[in-house]
């Protein structure tokens, strides 16, 4: 497999990654799309760029993000503007756009997409917390592990923070604080016939340091798993869970792959009319409003678990603190497992509810 760095910068990530984008934006595509700062806080957020004078506010590598970006990118992506774009994804955000391209809400014809491996993501409180401190927190986290396990719950158990789908894959685990480029298409490998730089062996370290960190997340995830599923072996424990469910519905506008245009939550079927909650109100002597929160978070679980990429997002957006996506992440797998299917791994894979066939 070809690899490559980037010459002068090949003990600096970010700078790598900051370099390849520009070079990108110089003469290969007409915009990027990557993380960055405002002027008016230090918490990355994705920017569309069309001149490198903006390149000094991007933070490519920054392990936050304040929603998963995927939605941001499909909405740039959803008409043929025959304009050539590079996007810079997280694995999990890669995986939801592909969900995206499948139920038809963009293209990614006119899309160049780049992953980078991803050590994890903080809350945003948390990092913007480190950061004042830390200005150099972005590189310090991709070595120093009491950064790394300021990470979410989420990220603590996934196993796909690597990418195999995209046209070009950062290689950050392993490398001893460089970054290894690695096409994986064709359109990836003629990225770097265009501008000057150096081929590249994969380093024996990282098959190892990968394996390590999966097996330390399937772990986490078997203590997870128990610990869920002990809060919600049966209905009265899943309800006791959700208990102080807003019905904010901030889970559902955060998932990157919810897409209905109209909910059915935000319909006249859950919008009661005043007899209907005072009859409910008589029926049983007393009734919680809001109403609805269980046949809420059922009806996204039936509803979504094929498609969770396990951003984690939903919980980090919950007011009430309940761990919407260490539920999901339960359920998600067991779906998945279900259909053997991985979510946004490629867009050739049918959605298996429109696709699975019982055998007899």
């Amino acid at each position: 497999m070809t690899a490559y760095v980037i010459k002068g910068n090949d003990k600096n990530p970010v700078q790598a990654v900051k370099e390849l984008f520009s070079k990108l934006l110089e003469n290969q595509v007409d915009y990027i799309f990557l993380p960055g700062k405002s002027p008016y806080s230090k918490l990355p957020m994705p920017m569309l760029i069309s001149d490198t004078a903006h390149m000094e506010n991007l933070e490519p590598l920054a392990p936050a993000a304040p929603f998963n970006s995927a939605k941001q990118a499909a909405s740039v992506l959803k008409s043929n503007t025959n304009k050539k774009i590079a996007f810079l994804l997280k694995p999990c955000e890669k995986r939801a756009l592909v969900e995206l391209v499948k139920l038809s809400q963009c293209s990614i014809e006119n899309a160049l997409i780049i992953t980078a491996d991803c050590l994890g993501r903080m809350e945003n409180s948390t990092y913007l917390g480190l950061i004042e401190d830390a200005p150099g927190l972005i590189e310090a986290f991709l070595q120093d592990k009491s950064f790394q396990d300021k990470i979410t719950s989420s990220c603590s158990v996934c196993t796909q923070f690597t990418d195999s789908g995209s046209d070009i894959h950062v290689n950050l685990i392993g490398c001893s604080g460089s970054a290894v480029f690695v096409p994986q298409t064709e359109n990836g490998e003629a990225v770097f016939k265009k501008f000057e730089c150096d081929r590249a062996d994969i380093p024996t370290a990282r098959e190892n340091e990968v394996e390590q960190i999966t097996k330390k997340h399937t772990e986490n995830m078997e203590t997870l798993s128990d610990n869920v599923l002990s809060k919600t072996k049966d209905v009265e424990k899943f309800q006791e869970l959700i208990a102080t469910c807003l019905n904010c519905y901030n889970c559902r506008t955060a998932c990157p792959v919810c897409y209905c245009k109209e909910c059915v939550f935000l319909t006249d079927i859950f919008n009661h009319m005043p007899e209907t909650l005072l009859n409910r109100a008589d029926k049983k002597g007393i009734i919680k409003l809001p109403t609805d929160t269980t046949m809420f978070h059922m009806t996204r679980l039936a509803h979504m678990s094929h498609a969770c990429v396990g951003c984690g997002h939903c919980s980090s957006v919950c007011p009430s603190n309940i761990p919407v996506a260490d539920i999901f992440k339960i359920v998600s797998k067991n779906t998945q497992d279900f259909f053997g299917y991985i979510p946004g791994e490629n867009t050739d894979e049918k959605i298996p509810y429109l696709n699975y066939k019982k055998e007899n």
